[in-house]
């Protein structure tokens, strides 16, 4: 069976707990990020923390009509994460309501209402769809102490040395990563530490959330291997934190990790890793990390219908307890009913990770090999391979990640590709995503925007790529026809 290209709308996999929902031309990439009918009509579950699950759009609606609420709906995971957003967005709270397990919460119309939805999204704090659906069915509550055990128990050895009830489960990857920055700020602050280093292009959510911090200098540092610029920063006194992923998204480029440790103890600044890209079973990260954050969407996720994300502190680093209990105080916990579904994919992380990262080894190299195409990127290939392989796990690879820079018409290829096509990566299935333009649209779409991606060594047009289990020579032929000329 060739695999195919789902249709507009089409969500990876059939379910409308989907995180994935197919976007299969460029046009319909522009449509998406430009809020236009002709797309969004479509558009009944995706990406979580972008698209409102039409079961989260319902159960508002409904909420907001028996207790006789108007204005622009946020149902969300809690009251306390509410308060603080709106109060970060400079957003009026008209309403607060309690409703079954979550909270629902109004506010006019307007910029503040929209600066709310990005805060929203950068949090990941709406209600998972599993928990609006069972609003809607009026089910009583589920006990998910057996399945959080279970997800603890497949996730400790990756983890080795954090009690497993130290390990925290979160809504979402991005919420894990809020809670992670909140608790080294509350802790470093006091010291005269308000600071962030960025090193290297980060997933959006994470920049934005730097970026929106209202008090805090937030230094962006584009080479991964540029150490010497952190260490001229780091000297200045005032850094709370460096924060990187490994490898990063979508250079797939990773920093020298134990060299930026040393320097973090030097100059009392904390480390935080974020290994999402390739997943946990991987990449070995909480050796070097104050706090390890990641996704669990992506690889222990592997149906494609489960957002979660984890966080984890090294318990010996200094100010360990503090930092726990300040990131357990501030990240909100997955709901009981996603507990549950992860539950039932985590155990097969490991194995699903091998056979991503062993397709990518071979697809890579085809396609490095294509007159079509200009430059493939692998987290153990390239400049940093050697940064890469050394936080290895025995056996792993690369990931499901391959990165491509093409020598012609990104949008010819990218529509006649016959893959699904959208955000996420480490599912089952292979995943093609226009990365930039759904990332970071104004900025490809502007001269200064695609200038300034350039400068960060990125190709504005590159083609993200998540290979899944279908069999090689299948993902192979699908390339193959769309790179043809």
């Amino acid at each position: 069976m060739p695999i195919l290209s789902p249709a507009l709308g089409a969500t990876v996999p059939d379910s409308p707990h989907a995180t994935v929902v197919c976007l299969p031309t460029l046009a319909d990439v522009e449509s998406y990020e430009r809020k236009e009918e002709r797309v969004w009509k479509h558009l009944h579950a995706g990406y979580p923390r972008f698209v409102r699950n039409a079961l989260v759009t319902r159960a508002a609606q409904e909420a907001a009509s028996g207790l006789g609420r108007i204005g622009e709906l946020f149902p969300l995971v809690s009251e306390a994460s509410a308060r603080r957003l709106a109060e970060h967005a400079g957003a009026t709270l008209t309403s607060v309501d309690r409703v079954g397990d979550w909270c629902l919460v109004t506010t006019p119309a307007g910029d503040a209402a929209l600066r709310l939805a990005k805060m929203v999204q950068h949090t990941g704090t709406l209600i998972s769809s599993r928990q609006a659906e069972a609003w809607l069915a009026r089910s009583a509550p589920a006990d998910g102490s057996a399945a959080l055990h279970s997800i603890r128990a497949a996730l400790s050895p990756l983890l080795s040395g954090v009690l497993a009830d130290d390990i925290l489960i979160a809504t979402s990857g991005m919420n894990a990563v809020d809670a992670a920055l909140a608790a080294v700020d509350a802790v470093q602050r006091p010291r005269g530490r308000s600071a962030w280093i960025q090193l290297g292009w980060l997933y959006v959510d994470s920049t934005r959330l730097f970026e929106k911090a209202r008090d805090a200098k937030h230094h962006f540092i584009s080479d991964v291997r540029d150490l010497a610029a952190v260490e001229r920063l780091l000297a200045a006194g005032d850094i709370a934190g460096v924060f990187t992923e490994v490898p990063n998204n979508p250079q797939l480029e990773t920093a020298d990790i134990p060299a930026l440790r040393a320097l973090c103890d030097q100059h009392g600044a904390k480390l935080l890793l974020d290994p999402s890209s390739v997943g946990l079973a991987s990449v070995d990260v909480l050796p070097f990390a104050d706090i390890v954050v990641s996704s669990l969407t992506k690889y222990a996720g592997s149906e494609g219908d489960i957002m979660a994300g984890v966080l984890a502190v090294h318990p010996s680093r200094a100010d360990a307890t503090e930092l726990l209990a300040l990131a357990r105080r501030r990240l909100e916990p997955l709901h009981t009913l996603d507990l549950a579904v992860l539950a039932k994919q985590v155990g097969r992380m490991e194995e699903v990770t091998r056979r991503l990262s062993a397709t990518v080894a071979e697809l890579a190299r085809r396609l490095a090999a294509h007159p079509a195409v200009a430059r493939v990127r692998t987290a153990d290939q390239g400049p940093t391979a050697a940064s890469y392989r050394r936080l290895l796990r025995p056996g792993a690879g690369a990931g499901a990640l391959v990165t491509l820079e093409l020598r012609g018409d990104m949008r010819r290829v990218y529509d006649r590709l016959a893959v699904a096509k959208g955000p996420s990566f480490g599912l089952r299935y292979t995943l093609a995503a226009p990365f930039l333009w759904l990332a970071h649209f104004e900025e490809v779409t502007s001269e200064q925007g695609r200038a300034h991606i350039r400068a960060a060594g990125l190709d504005p047009d590159l083609l993200r790529i998540s290979v899944g289990l279908e069999p090689l020579e299948e993902i192979w032929s699908a390339f193959e026809a769309a790179l043809a000329k």
